[in-house]
């Protein structure tokens, strides 16, 4: 009677329906193993039924079953040395029937007591995975038909996908905690990010908004406090309601490895005095990311307010520096002070700066080996003097610039780098060539002294004698002799008018400086010479502010310089036609003008002529230095008196095309 129903139809959809109605709705393993068990003795009228759970190593996890005798379930799987008849279903993964005839279970403790019983170990698995194994106790008479193994195997087959389904939903609630608190460690992080990256902020504003983010990022935000203290300055950051109580967390804040302070996070206790909740791992571990974290905030924060400071400080030498300093790096200038700006102008940006063609000509191969020589690197330091011929925005016009220039390896943000340092040398060189002009003009005024007085004792002489001559020819009255002595007078004078510019050479003569309109020597000059240029064909446009500052200055001395310059501009275009012969003289204000950057007045003489080049230029004001048949110390005279009025006399290329001298008298 038992075994027909057994195999009714009915009973086995009835299994199913209930079996697999288990399995759809318990999600928890314990309840559904001992249900599954029940379901499938009740239903099918078995002795026992036992289910062994196995983990991913396919040992035993856990078990359940509905008998007792002749062994319990979790003891049955849990024997050691596990059965014969479970490692033979665990390595070929196919059903295993024992009966009391096959002599395979004869030492196993289950086989006791099963007298007309038989088994069926049946293998769970679903895709692949072993994930359980079903162990039924039968009637011998049932084993023996074969569809109650098959019924077995595709029972089985379900278990097997609620088990897969019930491991699935585990995992799944597992990372969904783990990404919930990976989540509000991600939020913290990023907010604290966030935070760190407003470089506007302060340290203490940072630190405290640090502290302000981690009760969000904890299990109970709303029972959760914290507290900075930072030892070194006893300073605290803590959140509103922090007051220190259990549970706690501290942990250090470490600064290049020295201990600075601690960090404490703890729970508070409940209104209700339920007693507070224990941290989790994970929160542990996040306040521990987040002690480091403070640590490096604190150690980068100090170490960027360090180099701030340091940079500041670097800014405040570099850009107050008499002399240029600039960074070469990689054939790219990198950094410049304003003082470097203002010695090269334009040609400060410029990398290839030492084979510039602006370079004075003279020193273009000595800067060039000086490019080469620092760009191969593995030098100490170079120095160079060189010249730069600038070119005024406001004048039109070349002024020749000295520079010392020292090269030296460097460092900057880590990379080989060459620091150049630069002084403007034009007023010191412009010093020591007055200096030495004047030694020569000084010793030359001792020997032209020396020279005229030698001379004009014996010319006083020849003076005497001539007069008498022509006392003794008056009364003889012959014409040749008369003649003769007209001439050797004519000599004598031009040679005592020699000794004249010598001794004025060497001692122009003091200055009677007086206050004047600086217009009425320069007119008085013009005047003087009209005629003498326009018989030269010379044409002579004058421009004479009505605006000038009077200064102070020796008319005599003024016109004496004014008429040599213009002499010179008529004798330069000699041998030009009349029509292109053009003399310009020029008064104006110059504020802010050499010398001292004060008020001055200026004189401009501009003439058409072939000009003065280059080379001229640097040594046209030299004493007995010149490019005609004179003596060549007109323009060394003209200087010496300008100088004496504190003024500056300059050559430069007229906009006629020709030279121009400029003069600058103080006010």
């Amino acid at each position: 009677m038992t075994t027909r129903r057994a195999r009714t139809p009915d009973s086995v959809s009835k299994t199913f329906k209930v079996v697999s109605l288990l399995l759809i709705k318990e999600s928890r393993l314990d309840p559904l193993l001992t249900s599954v068990c029940k379901a499938l003795k009740n239903s099918r009228l078995y002795k026992d039924v036992s289910l062994g759970i196995l983990n991913n190593n396919l040992r035993l996890e856990t078990a359940s079953g509905t008998g007792q005798a002749p062994l319990p379930a979790n003891e049955f799987f849990a024997m050691k040395p596990t059965p014969g008849c479970i490692r033979a279903v665990i390595n070929h993964m196919e059903p295993l029937v024992l009966t009391e005839d096959s002599g395979l279970c004869a030492a196993c403790p289950l086989s006791k007591g099963c007298h007309r019983w038989a088994s069926i170990l049946m293998p769970l698995g679903f895709k692949g995975t072993l994930h359980a194994i079903l162990f039924v106790t039968m009637p011998t008479e049932v084993v023996s038909v074969n569809t109650e193994v098959e019924f077995l195997a595709e029972i089985g087959e379900n278990i097997a996908a609620g088990l897969h389904r019930i491991n699935q939903e585990k995992l799944h609630r597992k990372t969904a905690t783990a990404l919930i608190k990976r989540s509000l460690e991600l939020n913290y992080f990023h907010s604290f990010s966030r935070i760190i990256e407003q470089q506007e902020l302060g340290l203490e504003t940072i630190l405290q908004k640090a502290i302000d983010l981690i009760p969000a990022s904890m299990q109970y935000s709303s029972l959760a406090a914290a507290e900075l203290f930072l030892a070194p300055t006893g300073q605290r950051f803590c959140t509103p309601n922090f007051r220190e109580s259990s549970p706690r967390l501290k942990n250090r804040i470490l600064v290049d490895k020295d201990d600075v302070g601690v960090l404490t996070v703890c729970y508070l206790p409940q209104p209700d005095k339920v007693a507070p909740p224990a941290f989790l791992d994970e929160e542990r571990d996040l306040i521990r990311s987040i002690s480091v974290r403070i640590g490096k905030v604190i150690e980068r924060k100090q170490g960027r307010i360090a180099l701030e400071e340091s940079e500041q400080r670097f800014r405040d030498l570099t850009n107050n520096a008499v002399t240029g300093i600039a960074i070469l790096q990689a054939k790219r200038i990198v950094f410049q002070n304003p003082e470097y700006r203002n010695i090269f102008g334009s040609l400060s940006d410029s990398s290839t700066l030492f084979c510039d063609p602006m370079i004075h000509t003279d020193d273009v191969e000595k800067t060039r080996q000086f490019y080469r020589e620092i760009s191969r690197r593995g030098f100490t330091t170079l120095s160079v003097d060189f010249r730069i011929c600038a070119r005024s925005p406001l004048e039109k016009n070349e002024t020749i610039k000295s520079v010392f220039c020292r090269a030296a390896m460097t460092e900057f943000q880590g990379k080989p780098a060459v620091l150049l340092n630069v002084m403007d040398m034009t007023k010191p060189r412009e010093l020591e060539h007055l200096l030495r002009i004047q030694d020569k003009m000084t010793s030359l005024g001792r020997i032209a002294a020396g020279i005229a007085h030698e001379i004009r004792n014996p010319l006083s002489g020849i003076n005497i004698y001539l007069k008498s001559l022509e006392k003794y020819n008056a009364t003889r009255e012959n014409d040749t002799e008369k003649k003769i002595i007209t001439k050797m007078q004519s000599a004598s004078d031009r040679i005592e008018s020699v000794i004249k510019r010598v001794i004025d050479f060497s001692k122009p003569g003091d200055l009677k400086p007086t206050l004047l309109d600086i217009n009425i020597p320069v007119q008085n000059a013009i005047d003087l010479a009209a005629v003498t240029l326009r018989k030269s064909g010379v044409c002579l446009e004058t421009s004479l502010s009505d605006l000038l500052p009077r200064c102070n200055a020796d008319s005599h001395m003024i016109e004496q310089v004014m008429l040599n310059l213009m002499t010179n501009a008529s004798e330069a275009m000699k041998a030009l036609p009349p029509d292109a012969k053009t003399i310009t003289v020029i008064t104006e204000p110059a504020d802010g003008t050499e010398p001292a950057d004060g008020k001055a007045v200026t004189i401009r003489v501009e003439d058409s002529g072939p000009g003065i080049s280059e080379f001229h230029r640097e040594r046209i004001f030299d004493p007995f230095y010149t490019t005609k048949n004179s003596s060549g110390i007109g323009l060394s005279i003209c200087q010496r008196i300008i100088n004496d009025h504190k003024g500056k006399l300059e050559v430069y290329q007229s906009r006629l095309g020709g030279a121009g001298f400029v003069i600058h008298i103080p006010v």
